[in-house]
């Protein structure tokens, strides 16, 4: 199976079924389909093949959905890169990853810089497409989804067409999404989940509904409302601002049967006015990039299990184990482990070569956790380090490495604080290297040069040391207390 067919057989089945809307243009699975075999010719003509990386720097888009599909028909493997990020950001992930191609959008300054080819939707349509025939090869790679930063030592999840298609009958099966939705798209393409649900809104053939950021808040709401949307995917962020300027009676988005969140915990009492408020329908999904969905709290369990993320996704196995590996008991924290047909079976590690993941099908994404007696998996902690700004994974290495590349800064250490409406934002502190003077000014020119908007430090600290063990381990515990 190539995960392109799936078009083509809604092409055949119902073309004039809307499978996307931008504003006020809708376009059906029929011309859908033939846009992704011309922009796949395209592709063919600049020397893309079996194998080959491509990577997509572009807005979030209907004709950039496509091109998912485009990729993939030709046996291609798509590597998502930000259109947001900085030149060196872009540079880093595409010469970590070996990208054949970059697509980018006209005007991008990165492409220079890049093996790039700026893309042209009006241009590419009026290509010779490709053959309908597609290679079939389930097992062949189809996505590398980036699980770490992009300035330091970019790693990621090798997903196949078979891994990838199991965590959308996953999505479809556990969270109830079917052909008849309409999904309302409110986060990049760029993110996994926003990517994940806008691929598989396709492949199950309903229409998607473009409201992607910049749109604030009133206008998500609006276009659910005018659009009649059934389902939808926000972060915890969009969640907060939607309650702060919705003021009508009622919940704002009554026909929303799935209104999906993910990427950062939510507090148990936001979860409550967000059911009253916003949709009956807030539904919790709990996934990562290298194996999708790991749990699901669906709406009817919102008041009785607030604290958790759910029970196991659909044909998901959890286990919770100490530092050995072995499994501990119900009711005991430790940490998550989970496997399942979607879970990657390859990564790229920090040189860019693929290793293979757990023989067992194992991966742990580094949370601390526990199983209560009814299933439900409750959440403790993170091993890793990782900062969720607004449910965006922020990395502090990556933040740490600039930093430490600024002259007159001897010592770096990036870290969260808590936030009521982010969920968490990133600080830093960095200690001067004996006899220099540090300026934050002169620090921030810096970042906003190598770091995109949202992972700027909110706070940047000047202190005299860094909180560290008798190994000399900076204790990351002891960060917080920097800034008072």
């Amino acid at each position: 199976m190539n995960l392109a067919s799936l078009l083509l057989s809604h092409a055949a089945a119902r073309p004039s079924h809307a499978a996307t809307i931008e504003g006020t243009t809708e376009t059906d699975y029929a011309t859908s389909a033939a846009r992704m075999l011309a922009y796949a010719g395209r592709l063919r003509t600049l020397g893309i093949g079996a194998g080959d990386r491509v990577g997509l720097c572009l807005a979030d888009t209907a004709d950039h959905l496509l091109l998912h599909y485009a990729v993939a028909a030709l046996g291609a493997v798509v590597v998502p890169v930000d259109h947001r990020w900085t030149p060196t950001e872009k540079r880093a992930v595409a010469e970590a990853f070996r990208c054949r191609l970059v697509l980018m959008e006209p005007g991008d300054t990165a492409a220079g810089a890049l093996p790039a080819t700026i893309f042209q939707a009006s241009d590419w349509q009026h290509t010779t497409p490709i053959a309908p025939d597609l290679p079939a090869d389930e097992d062949a790679s189809l996505l590398i989804s980036l699980s770490s930063g992009t300035t330091g030592r970019p790693t990621g999840a090798v997903v196949s067409h078979r891994q990838l298609y199991e965590r959308f009958v996953s999505q479809w099966g556990g969270i109830g999404l079917s052909g008849a939705d309409r999904f309302l798209l409110a986060t990049p393409l760029y993110f996994g989940g926003g990517r994940s649900f806008a691929m598989s809104t396709l492949a199950c053939g309903g229409t998607l509904i473009f409201c992607p950021p910049p749109a604030r808040a009133p206008e998500v709401i609006e276009v659910a409302q005018a659009r009649r949307a059934t389902a939808a995917f926000v972060v915890p962020t969009q969640v907060t601002r939607m309650l702060e300027c919705w003021t009508g009676e009622g919940p704002a988005m009554p026909e929303m049967r799935r209104l999906i969140t993910s990427g950062a915990a939510m507090h148990p009492a936001q979860r409550l006015r967000a059911l009253e408020r916003l949709s009956p329908g807030l539904t919790d999904y709990y996934a990562t990039s290298e194996g999708g969905g790991i749990a699901v709290l669906h709406a009817m369990e919102q008041r009785d299990f607030p604290e958790t993320v759910g029970r196991p996704a659909f044909r998901v196995d959890i286990e919770i184990v100490d530092d050995a590996g072995a499994p501990l008991p119900r009711g005991t924290v430790g940490r998550l482990r989970y496997r399942g047909p979607g879970v990657s079976s390859a990564l790229v590690d920090e040189h860019g070569g693929i290793v293979p993941a757990d023989p067992q099908g194992w991966f742990m994404p580094g949370d601390l956790a526990k199983l209560l007696p009814s299933g439900h998996v409750q959440l403790a902690g993170r091993a890793k380090d990782v900062i969720i700004r607004g449910g965006v994974n922020v990395y502090p290495a990556e933040i740490e490495a600039v930093l430490l590349g600024c002259s007159g800064v001897a010592e770096a250490a990036a870290f969260p604080l808590p936030d009521p409406v982010l969920g968490e934002v990133v600080v830093a502190a960095v200690v001067a290297t004996p006899g220099a003077v540090l300026e934050e000014a002169a620090l921030r020119v810096v970042l906003q040069q190598r770091l995109a908007p949202y992972k700027q430090p909110q706070r940047l600290l000047v202190v005299p040391s860094l909180p560290r063990n008798t190994g000399g381990k900076v204790v990351r515990a002891a960060l917080p207390a920097l800034a008072g």
